[in-house]
């Protein structure tokens, strides 16, 4: 019994050595970058238990004059309301909610200024702007077009973050939609120090499904390549898709080429015109990811985040001297094919939409568009008709509910192994 209590407690310590030098892992951006966080926990609560829209007004489903269950819980009738994450269940009725609207074929190198605009000042028409910059805390411009035609993306804590203490970054995501296809962009990464998040990704907040290519600073050189299917705040998340590939080289010093190819049948990763991975929907039934998606550029700080986070990024990111350091993510150009393009002779979102819209409210407010208020417990008006969005009384519980997810699933596996070893 001793000699197998010893060789136990022998695979037990190499099984930990193990894991201790193996790579963390990768991050959905859905429940850790906590701009993305924010988002996804708002929309986890737009409705009640009961399945109606959370803030309508007097309660119930939303009204025909308002007709639109927006993804934080609100009614109205403009794209704020009635695109991206609307919520049918809580609408007026099945069909309230827009389609969206998809991709076309864009090849962009950043030449016009106007085609990317904030969250808060974007009407919603993907005919009026490429790009929109999400929600970001604090008063500084965190991503910019610069006069030598980059998109830039800036990290610093001239402001802390107030959900996390750590500096502020940014996240910019394209304006339509796209199911299948390929994104390409020339990528200057910003993770030059532990703790800094570069991404390149597809990503839904509706249904939770992400491809990713992400490199932490805490190792610039580890091009992280991962897919996610189905996260939701408060569920388990799978880790085991994720694969780490050393290009040999900082990708923070210079520019290099990214590129990934969704079919429905397989998912490829390239970098600089080199073919790094494949994986077949044969190989992963059921966590293959299958629903519209945007594509989106993101910098965060990882090193303020919760522990297991902090340890894949790099723990507690510098910002010093005296919180001055910016750290910059630069994209020199982006391709987006789509596998289908858009190609409806009746523009989006078609004449019906646009006939609710012109007839309907935002809860009081008649087509506010898409401003920087948050409306009022109970039903009340929502201050310039963004939806609900700007405000961020969800976005703690949201990224708690993350957290929690991760240390429940390491206690999980920890007590397993224990098990299986020592029994």
């Amino acid at each position: 019994m001793r000699y197998i209590s010893t060789i136990s407690a022998l695979v037990l310590s190499a099984t930990l050595a193990v894991a201790q030098i193996s790579p963390a892992p990768g991050q959905p951006e859905s429940l850790f970058n906590p701009d993305f966080a924010l988002v996804r926990s708002k929309i986890a609560s737009a409705l009640t238990s009961t399945g109606t829209c959370k803030f309508a007004p007097g309660g119930g489903s939303c009204p025909q004059n308002a007709p639109c269950c927006s993804g934080a819980g609100y009614c109205g009738s403009d794209p704020a309301f009635c695109a991206d994450n609307c919520q049918a269940a809580g609408s007026f009725a099945a069909d309230s909610c827009w389609p969206l609207p998809m991709a076309v074929n864009l090849d962009d190198q950043f030449k016009d200024k106007s085609r990317m605009v904030h969250i808060k000042d974007f009407n919603g028409f993907p005919t009026t702007a490429d790009w929109v910059v999400d929600r970001s805390p604090g008063t500084q411009e965190h991503a910019v077009i610069t006069d030598d035609d980059k998109l830039v993306l800036k990290l610093n804590r001239v402001e802390k973050h107030p959900e996390t203490g750590g500096g502020i970054g940014a996240t910019v995501h394209s304006s339509r939609w796209m199911k299948y296809g390929t994104i390409e962009a020339r990528i200057k990464t910003a993770s030059s120090m532990p703790g800094t998040v570069s991404s390149f990704i597809m990503i839904s907040p509706i249904s939770g499904d992400e491809i990713d290519f992400e490199i932490v600073g805490k190792d610039p050189s580890d091009v992280q390549t991962n897919f996610y299917y189905r996260v939701q705040p408060g569920n388990k998340v799978d880790y085991s898709h994720g694969v780490h590939i050393n290009v040999n080289l900082d990708t923070s010093l210079d520019y290099h080429t990214y590129r990934l190819d969704w079919t429905p049948t397989e998912m490829k990763w390239w970098f600089d015109g080199e073919l790094k991975r494949t994986t077949l929907a044969s190989e992963v039934v059921g966590s293959y990811p299958d629903t519209p998606m945007r594509i989106a550029f993101g910098i965060w700080d990882g090193g303020h985040g919760s522990k297991g986070t902090a340890e894949w990024a790099g723990e507690n990111t510098s910002y010093e001297p005296n919180d001055t350091r910016e750290y910059q993510l630069s994209i020199d150009w982006v391709k987006i094919t789509p596998m289908t393009p858009e190609n409806a002779t009746d523009p989006w979102p078609g004449t019906k939409y646009i006939k609710q819209m012109k007839n309907g409210q935002n809860n009081g407010n008649s087509n506010g568009g898409i401003g920087n208020g948050g409306g009022t417990n109970g039903g009340g008006p929502i201050i310039g008709g963004d939806g609900g969005w700007m405000g961020g009384d969800n976005a703690a519980r949201g990224l708690q509910s993350a957290r929690s997810v991760v240390v429940g699933s390491a206690v999980a596996l920890a007590t397993v192994l224990a098990t299986v070893l020592l029994a």
